[in-house]
């Protein structure tokens, strides 16, 4: 038995799918030592996540990949709901711009190219390394005092030892790691068999086609679909009793199924796949230097297109808590509210799902009839556009100040200038400006002798103070932005805040009402996090 990595890493992060390989571009940006390991040697080929959100595409601005992407995905489509007599009983879109987060609020994308895009991201970091064909057989916790030993076979059979700091298992909803480690997934009770088909339409048949998503709650066969990018299309079908139990659908099966839409000759079968939709959820998200991450921490049925999304916000969460606590200016109980932010918020968003699915999956003709009206009496009788992002909550437990809003949700991303700048042209949005870390974003300039007395906080949390107001002339120590969109000032004067502080992943942790409070939220949040100040 040897070891092909003789020190001790940072992080050793198990499985590179797009959960792993966000975790590793994240954490490697920010100089620590990480190794990933996944016993597959290639991406997989095939599409499986279909949507994006915008916390999404933020993170992979962040990454330096969302120039790459923009070929291989495209804004989500209006979805509509059909009831049992084909009219809407519920619609979602995603608004009008300019958008919270510079980014449309959904998309949806090709799964491989966005994985290859990852690992490109990776592979520029010098201080990742990436473990292709190497599969992980064992974790154990080295000693009383922290980090692991992971048991790794290589593609030629040998045995390896590795040692890290902290390890992330990201291996998938089988996860290998959470069963050797003996944590539970507790059921949030939701379990229905579904069909998930993916075609290339030809060309000459897609005007044909619905040019927006459709959920067809219809008794009988619920079924939906949704437009990808380019010649893409999903459907997805409710498997009948007698269909539940097949591994693989014949495709003249698949064929009939498709058929108000679609002949053989108009599109090829891309992919095919049976699955349970189910909800399950972490009890526990660590145990002692390993933390679980994506779907070997949670899953939920698609109903809401956040599976991934929900894996990429553990990514974000963890990569700047693991960054600190390795950085030593925060002990490692930091880490426990990572499980303590994302269990409630997984689970909450979860609730929503199964509502959704518990509309579209309704088999009995009477019930469904009668949920068509409801629907409708709740709006009116009239359909009215609901905002798919509202649906999603903020982080309610852990760190932050307060549960009240707009503490807990993301921080918006306005479209800025730097104070001075000659044109408009110059406008980017704020986080290719803003450094990676806390902001303390204000809505007015600081006088230097108050940014003073900020000071000692401000250099623990490593915080940059961001001011957006006019072309005035700045103080030393602040970056001066000029917004363009409007969509700062809006949020300050909705929260009726003069003041923001926000985490490394763009999450709320406190407001102050005015200047005269952000000593003292500075001071809170430094000991929240475990910091110690004179």
């Amino acid at each position: 038995m040897h070891s092909s990595l003789n020190d001790t890493l940072d992080v050793a992060i198990v499985g590179f799918g797009p959960v792993g390989a966000s975790l590793a571009a994240l954490l490697g940006q920010r100089g620590r030592r990480v190794a990933v390991f996944d016993k597959s040697d290639q991406v997989y080929p095939l599409p499986r996540a279909f949507a994006l959100d915008h916390e999404a595409m933020r993170t992979f601005q962040q990454l330096g990949i969302a120039g790459a992407l923009a070929a291989h995905m495209t804004p989500y489509r209006p979805t509509l709901y059909q009831g049992c007599d084909g009219e809407p009983i519920q619609h979602f879109d995603m608004g009008p711009s300019p958008y919270p987060l510079a980014w449309a609020p959904s998309y949806t994308f090709n799964q491989p190219a966005l994985e290859a895009a990852l690992r490109d991201a990776v592979a520029a970091l010098p201080t990742v390394q990436v473990r292709l064909g190497h599969e992980v057989t064992d974790v154990q916790q080295e000693d009383a005092e922290g980090g692991a030993v992971l048991t790794v076979r290589t593609p030629q059979g040998e045995i390896s030892r590795v040692r890290a700091r902290y390890v992330v298992a990201c291996d998938g909803g089988a996860s290998p790691t959470r069963k050797r480690l003996g944590l539970r997934l507790k059921s949030l009770d939701f379990d229905e068999p579904w069909i998930v088909v993916d075609m290339h339409v030809h060309e000459s048949r897609l005007a044909d086609l619905p040019a927006t998503n459709i959920q067809y709650c219809d008794p009988s066969r619920p079924c939906t679909y949704v437009v990808g990018p380019g010649t893409h299309r999903r459907w997805e079908f409710l498997l009948m009793p007698d269909e539940a139990e097949q591994r693989e659908m014949p495709h003249d099966a698949i064929w009939k199924l498709l058929a108000p839409w679609l002949a053989p000759m108009d599109a090829r079968i891309w992919r095919a796949a049976t699955y349970r939709f189910h909800a399950v959820v972490l009890e526990q998200w660590r145990k002692g230097p390993v933390l679980l991450a994506g779907d070997s921490a949670h899953q939920m049925p698609p109903f809401l297109a956040q599976g991934m999304c929900q894996g990429l916000r553990d990514a974000l969460n963890l990569a700047w808590k693991l960054d600190t606590v390795l950085d030593g200016r925060a002990p490692d109980s930091l880490l426990d509210s990572y499980g303590a932010e994302r269990g409630p918020q997984v689970e909450e968003v979860t609730a929503t799902v199964k509502r959704l699915g518990q509309i579209i999956c309704e088999r009995d003709p009477a019930r469904a009839m009668q949920r068509d009206r409801e629907l409708r009496a709740q709006q009116g009788n009239r359909v009215k556009v609901q905002l798919r992002h509202s649906l999603l909550p903020g982080i309610r437990h852990g760190l932050i100040d307060s549960a009240e809003t707009p503490q807990g949700t993301p921080f918006p991303q306005p479209v800025v200038r730097i104070a001075g700048a000659a044109t408009v042209g110059d406008a980017q949005r704020m986080d290719d400006l803003a450094p990676p870390g806390f902001l303390l974003v204000l809505r007015a300039a600081p006088a230097a002798a108050l940014l003073a007395q900020w000071q000692e906080a401000l250099a623990a949390l490593q915080a940059q103070v961001v001011v957006c107001t006019g072309d005035e002339a700045p103080v030393a120590g602040v970056l001066a932005l000029v917004e363009v969109d409007g969509l700062l000032a809006q949020w300050f004067e909705r929260n009726g805040c003069g003041a923001a502080l926000v985490r490394p992943d763009h999450v709320v942790y406190g407001v102050a009402k005015d200047i005269g409070e952000i000593r003292a939220l500075l001071h809170r949040a430094c000991a929240r996090l475990g910091m110690a100040l004179d």
